[in-house]
Parts: structure tokens; C-alpha cells; sequence
């Protein structure tokens, strides 16, 4: 036998208890319930032993770091964390010392949870101890233990620490001292299988609404599904909800009718039955869906005008369209504004009168209301425009009755520079066949000179013949129409003679231009024989001494 003698002390083993206990509590603790819950374990690893005993001549038994645990725990059905152990281990010294084995029995309690599973047990048997001189021996046995088992899946867990107190004696042959008492720890680790299983998934359900966000008065579809429910059981369906009516309350599907629901968010609930299950035979769930108020938009309303541009005084028709974007819903009445002007009607159409309007745009708008009283508006423009102003008298050039270089000055005779400006004229009134002219003579301080002879000598007009020399040139060289042309005498000038274009609906009356002059009798005023300056080719003139007479000093 050896003389060595392993020794463990009393604390440390007192502490590998006390850990693993606190463990096993801390894992019932933090854990819930689990799906882990075989019907039978099998353990198999590595046991370290502390023999804390006697034999023979009273040597103390060494630990023996050599050993193997296997045990077996059935859990019962009715107790799913309660079975019966069966257990074995052997420690072994080989020839130097004593080996020791146990044959156990008892109950196991362990806490299932989903990682870490503690568990503690107590158990009775047989020790088998063998000493390296005599025979081995058998005696009783009884302890309790503990550990904590890391759960990998449903098939392997991790026993990370076992402890076991086993209580045994030994009757030793020969004694000098000591008892025959042995109070073994045995500690151990290794792997577990799990056979079978009690579990049994919770019933549930789930609920589905299509759709799940419905305007009042659209149905939604609820369906409820249940989970792990026995498939040759009959399950029946209960319904409920908040908002709005179900068809039919025992039923997989139901319809829900939102017609009256208040708007916003509601559930529909459903409880599912196994009748034939004794407890736990239920499951609940509920399918959130959202009610929308019906839409309530406004109309959508077009307008236009025709004309869109006028004259002040000329009526427009302003014409509108209205809908409602909303089914089932008419559209009532039609109203109409404008900015300015009056306008008149109520049905699609209405009359714009711009009477008294001034020029710019007139804004109307038309506002459309359906039979709920729902307002929609639309704004067309009409742009008026004024009359434009009426043309006005202007004045062209004027010509000069004067004495030029190298000429014989005759006053009232248009000479050959007059007569290009004049050519200029009636070009312009060829090009303007509404046009007229106005030519003004004049002849203030210049003396008069004499007409006639006899009893019908008399001075001459010099400012009215110069204005009536001037359209004689007009309409016998130009071919001017002569109603075109009005001969007027006017104060405030001397040797000129003003020429005024009259363009069409221009108004001479109350033309700035012409006021202060009077118009000449054509039939008392007529043109002069030499009224300007014959061409090389014209025929020559027949003379009439009734006509005119030379002035006195010719």
C-alpha cells in the first residue's frame, strides 16, 4: 500500500458545493420555461473522487483523480422535471492503492430551462472498496448532490459541474486507529444525451385583416390560423371586434361591414377552442385594421371666357364645368363674381357686361357647390381694352411763298420748291385714299395786292389764294381728288402756308391745329392763272378775262 496520502481540504469542498448550489439557483432564476424536456437523460463522463476514509492499519485513503461517472434519469410523465437515477462510477488507484466503486439509486429534480438546466438529487446504494492486500468489501451507501447541466440543443447539453456527498464505511481488518466512516465527495463532468420528449408547444394563433385600411362602408376580411393545434380535433372560432358589424362570429374568415364605424384604428379579435383538451385548450389573437371617414373633396370646377379681350362696353360669356371627384355625388348650383363690370347668370353659363369698365383685367370667378354643400372655384380673366383715342391733325410741311434768287416773286404763285413738297403730299394721300388735307394760308402785315380792273377792282384775299393756289396744284398736276382737300386761312403768320394731315375719323372741328382758322369760299376765292409754275410740256392754257385779272402793279 502507499504511504501517500492525497488530503482535500474541508473548505474547498465545502465551496465546490455551495458554487454549484448557487448556480443551479441563479439558473431557475434567470430562466423561463423551457421546450427542453426529455423523457430520459444519459450522463457518461470523467469523476474525480475525495475519499475522506480509512482502511487496513489505518492509512487514509488518497483522492484518485482516475475515474468514470454514467448515470440514466427517467423523468416521469406526469412530472416532467422529477425522475428516478440510476447511477455508477469507478475510481481507480491501480496496484498502489485502494480503488472504489458505487451502484446508485434514487430521484433527480431538474430545472428545464432553454440554457442553463441545475439540478439536485439524492440517492441510496452499494460501495464497492477495494484495498491493494485484502479482500474488497461492500457496504451501504447514501448522499445527495448537484450541479448544472449547459444545454446545447434538444439533443446534447454540457454537465459542467457535478457534485456529489456520499456517506459509506469500511471495516477495516486490522486498525491501530480512525473510523470506519467514509464522507466521499465526488466531483464529475462529461456530456448528455436526451432521449424523447414531453414537450409540447403552446397552442396560438395569428389574424391577418385584408385590407387592413378600408374607407367607411368597404368590408375587411379577418382570418384567424392556429399553431399546434391537434389536427383531428374540431377547433372553433369566436370573433369580436370594435369596429363595425362581423358576419358571422364561429367561423376561420369572417367579413367585418365598417358601414357606421367611427374613423381611425380598430381590432378584431378571435379566440380559437380545442373542446376535446383538458387545459390550455385556447388561443387568442387580433388583426389591427384602419377605417378612413369617407372622402368629402371639393368640386373641381374649369372656367374659360370667350372673348378673353374686348372693348369697353362689349360683353363677354363666361362659360364652367364642374364634378365632384366623390362617387354619388351632384353638383348643385354655380355661382359667379367679377372684380369689375356686372356679370348675370347661375347655371354653367353667365354674361359679362364691361359697360363703364376701365382698361385691364376683370377677374371672375365661378364657385361650383355640390350636394353636400362642398365649395369649388375657378377664376377667368377678361382683359379690357379702351377704345383707342381718335386720330389726330398733324401738321406736315409748310410752304413758303418768298423771293428766290433768279425768280420773278410773285406772292400768291407756288413756286417749284412748294410744289416738290407738295408732290410729297400727294404721294401720301395716294397711299391713303381716306386721308385728307387741310391747307392753311397765310399772309398777316404783307400787302393785298389788287385785282380787276373797273368798278371790279378790288384787293385780293392773299392768304386765302395762296391756301386755294396750293390745292389747285394738288388736283390738276397730282389728280387729287379736290373733296380731299380743304382750304382754310388762319392769322399770325406771314408768307407760309401750312399743311395738315387729316387722317380717317380724325375730327378738324376740335383739332388744336386748325383752331383759329377759318375756312375760304372756293366760290369766291379761285385759283390764280399763274397759281404755280406751268411744265416745259404742258399744253398751253386757255385764258378767260372773266377769270382773274392781273394785279394792278404786274
Amino acid at each position: 500500500m502507499s504511504t501517500r496520502i492525497g488530503v482535500v481540504p474541508t473548505r474547498f469542498i465545502a465551496s465546490s458545493i455551495a458554487l454549484a448550489f448557487a448556480l443551479c439557483l441563479l439558473g431557475v432564476l434567470a430562466t423561463a420555461q423551457t421546450d427542453i424536456q426529455p423523457k430520459d437523460e444519459v450522463f457518461g463522463g470523467y469523476s474525480w473522487y475525495h475519499p475522506n476514509g480509512r482502511v487496513d492499519f489505518g492509512f487514509k485513503v488518497a483522492d484518485i483523480p482516475v475515474g468514470f461517472d454514467v448515470s440514466n434519469v427517467y423523468y416521469l410523465p406526469a412530472m416532467h422535471n422529477l425522475g428516478v437515477l440510476v447511477d455508477g462510477s469507478g475510481h481507480f488507484h491501480g496496484n498502489e492503492d485502494t480503488d472504489v466503486g458505487y451502484m446508485l439509486g434514487g430521484l433527480q429534480y431538474k430545472w428545464h430551462t432553454d440554457t442553463f438546466s441545475p439540478f439536485v438529487r439524492g440517492f441510496v446504494g452499494a460501495a464497492v472498496i477495494s484495498p491493494p492486500i485484502f479482500a474488497a468489501q461492500w457496504h451501504a451507501a447514501a448522499g445527495f448532490g448537484g450541479g448544472f447541466d449547459l444545454n446545447i440543443n434538444h439533443r446534447f447539453a454540457l454537465r459542467l459541474a457535478q457534485v456529489d456527498y456520499i456517506y459509506s464505511n469500511y471495516k477495516p481488518r486490522v486498525s491501530f486507529f480512525g473510523s470506519p466512516q467514509w464522507n466521499s465527495i465526488r466531483l464529475g463532468t462529461g456530456v448528455v444525451v436526451n432521449l424523447g420528449t414531453y414537450y409540447s408547444a403552446a397552442l396560438a394563433a395569428t389574424c391577418s385583416a385584408q385590407p387592413n385600411e378600408v374607407t367607411e362602408g368597404e368590408p375587411v376580411t379577418v382570418t384567424a390560423t392556429g399553431a399546434n393545434f391537434n389536427p383531428k380535433h374540431t377547433v372553433t372560432y369566436a370573433w369580436t371586434t370594435d369596429g363595425g358589424k362581423i358576419d358571422t362570429a364561429n367561423a376561420q374568415s369572417a367579413h367585418i361591414d365598417t358601414t357606421g364605424a367611427t374613423p381611425g384604428s380598430h381590432t378584431a379579435n378571435a379566440t380559437l377552442t380545442d373542446a376535446k383538451m383538458r387545459k390550455m385548450n385556447s388561443a387568442t389573437c387580433s388583426a389591427a385594421f384602419t377605417v378612413k371617414a369617407k372622402p368629402m373633396n371639393p368640386p373641381q370646377v374649369s372656367c374659360s371666357a370667350n372673348p378673353t379681350e374686348v372693348r369697353a362696353g362689349t360683353p363677354s360669356t363666361i362659360s364652367a364645368s364642374a364634378t365632384s371627384p366623390d362617387s354619388g355625388v351632384t353638383i348643385s348650383s354655380y355661382s359667379y363674381t367679377a372684380s369689375t363690370g356686372t356679370i348675370s347668370g347661375n347655371g354653367t353659363t353667365a354674361t359679362l357686361d364691361t359697360a363703364g369698365a376701365s382698361s385691364g383685367p376683370i377677374n371672375v370667378t365661378v364657385t361650383a357647390t355640390d350636394s353636400r354643400g362642398l365649395t369649388g372655384n375657378c377664376t377667368t380673366t377678361v382683359t379690357v381694352e379702351n377704345p383707342p383715342p381718335p386720330p389726330q391733325v398733324s401738321a406736315r410741311t409748310p410752304i413758303q411763298f418768298i423771293q428766290r434768287p433768279k425768280q420773278k416773286y410773285i406772292p400768291w404763285r407756288v413756286d417749284n420748291e412748294a410744289k416738290g413738297i407738295l408732290d410729297d403730299d400727294a404721294s401720301a394721300l395716294k397711299n391713303e385714299p381716306n386721308a385728307k388735307l387741310v391747307i392753311v394760308g397765310y399772309a398777316d402785315g404783307e400787302p393785298q395786292p389788287t385785282i380787276g380792273t373797273g368798278k371790279k377792282k378790288h384787293k385780293m384775299d392773299l392768304a386765302a389764294q395762296r391756301a386755294v393756289n396750293a390745292k389747285a396744284y394738288l388736283v390738276q398736276q397730282q389728280g387729287i381728288d379736290p373733296s380731299r382737300i380743304e382750304v382754310r386761312k388762319g392769322t399770325g403768320k406771314d408768307h407760309d402756308a401750312d399743311i395738315f394731315w387729316v387722317p380717317q375719323g380724325a375730327d378738324t372741328a376740335s383739332a388744336p391745329l386748325l383752331q383759329g382758322t377759318t375756312p375760304v369760299d372756293e366760290s369766291v376765292v379761285t385759283p390764280s392763272e399763274n397759281a404755280y409754275p406751268k411744265p416745259k410740256t404742258a399744253a398751253p392754257m386757255h385764258h378767260h378775262k372773266t377769270a382773274a385779272a392781273k394785279p394792278a402793279h404786274e
